[in-house]
């Protein structure tokens, strides 16, 4: 199961400034080690560095017990797993760790022990959960989470109960890294959980966290959070202001400019995707419904692609057939992604027929209630 809000222009500006010019906190390379135990019976456990994600990395057990020792930069994020389903997550500091991987028992600093109680209070959520989820195959699987996407209809009382807590699960997933966020404003604990979960939060938590003064702002790992951010706050600075013009590449290599669709008295779409994007791919179903449901109504989508391959971009046009306006916009800087401060993919954005920005928050429940409160109104 596992895997905007500005107000002013002179904000806007302040913030876009400092996404330029992120100055990470990068800490002095350590000595660290880890030490414990394990019921695994493999003959080693797993090591890397997280965020990015480095070299994995072997180290043997020998009688339950391991030692993993290394050399990285002061408060890197760094996993340990055992191949039985008790992987944790550490962060590296001068003080020794002992771990025992099965129960979550540590000694180290405050700071470990805190990251591992949070780690250990999601555990026991995940494996509440998974004891239901397993139940089911994996085509029964793949349909309640089409369901649950709403890229099937739900036809049974059983689908709807069982899509019901399938949600119910996920949400209380998602309250714990909340909570662990929360409970962690102190320390670099929240960096993780920001770097994992920042694309799916509200605008309303993602104000709570992404503060300046925080003293998890400056992690390097925090670059990625805060490019999303500020791109979020960009496009939510476009709201009711009148579209930016852009020329892009179809694929005949024609060259074409949004004003020749937008602004002439229909909505447009643009959905900004790549062809080796997998949400956007899993969003084309729901694409394709609103196309054909809306098409003859009124409403132009045109996908905007970001790969920088041309080859690429076409030989997912070829294998999709998708129905709409295709172009292609570079990733770079000044391109359409960069103009419409579209930092994670995919993105869509609607266009009235006057030629305004009407909204940028528009996926799966939310893009198929904005389109019939729209269309249903004319």
């Amino acid at each position: 199961m596992k895997k905007q809000i500005i107000t002013i222009l002179l904000a806007l500006v302040a913030m876009t400034g400092q996404a330029q010019t992120f100055t990470p906190i990068v800490e002095d390379s350590i000595d660290f080690v880890i030490t414990g135990t394990t019921p695994s019976t493999e003959d080693s456990v797993v090591a890397f560095s997280l965020i990015p994600r480095g070299q994995k990395m072997k180290f043997p057990i020998r009688n339950g017990q391991f030692k993993v020792t290394g050399r990285l930069s002061r408060h890197t994020f760094f996993q340990i797993g055992d191949y039985a389903g008790n992987d944790l997550r550490f962060i590296i500091e001068e003080t020794p760790t002992y771990i025992n991987l099965a129960t979550g028992e540590v000694s180290g600093s405050e700071l470990q022990q805190r990251f591992i109680r949070c780690q250990m209070r999601e555990r026991e959520m995940d494996k509440a959960i998974e004891s239901w989820w397993e139940d089911f195959s994996e085509d029964e699987k793949t349909r309640i989470i089409m369901m649950n996407n709403h890229d099937l209809p739900i036809q049974t009382t059983q689908d709807s109960a069982n899509v019901k807590k399938f949600s119910y699960n996920i949400e209380k997933q998602v309250a714990v890294r909340i909570q662990n966020i929360r409970e962690n404003a102190d320390n670099i604990i929240p960096v993780v959980y920001l770097y994992e979960e920042a694309y799916s939060m509200s605008p309303e938590l993602l104000n709570e966290f992404m503060r300046e003064d925080a003293p998890y702002a400056h992690h390097p790992a925090m670059e990625r959070p805060w490019r999303f951010y500020r791109g979020m706050k960009k496009q939510n600075a476009f709201i009711d202001k009148p579209y930016i013009d852009f020329e892009a590449e179809a694929p005949d290599g024609s060259k074409h400019r949004l004003s020749e669709y937008a602004g002439n008295g229909q909505y447009v779409l643009l959905d900004f995707w790549a062809s080796w994007c997998g949400p956007c791919i899993a969003s084309f179903p729901l694409m394709r419904q609103m196309h054909e449901t809306y098409k003859d109504r009124g409403l132009r989508i045109i996908g905007i692609s970001c790969d920088k391959d041309r080859t690429a971009w076409l030989n997912a046009l070829d294998k999709h057939q998708l129905p709409w306006e295709a172009l292609r916009s570079p990733s770079s800087k000044g391109n359409a992604n960069d103009l419409y401060g579209a930092e994670t993919i995919p993105t869509i954005i609607l266009i009235s027929p006057d030629g305004k920005i009407v909204s940028n928050e528009l996926e799966g429940n939310a893009l198929k209630a904005k389109l019939a409160e729209i269309f249903d109104k004319k």
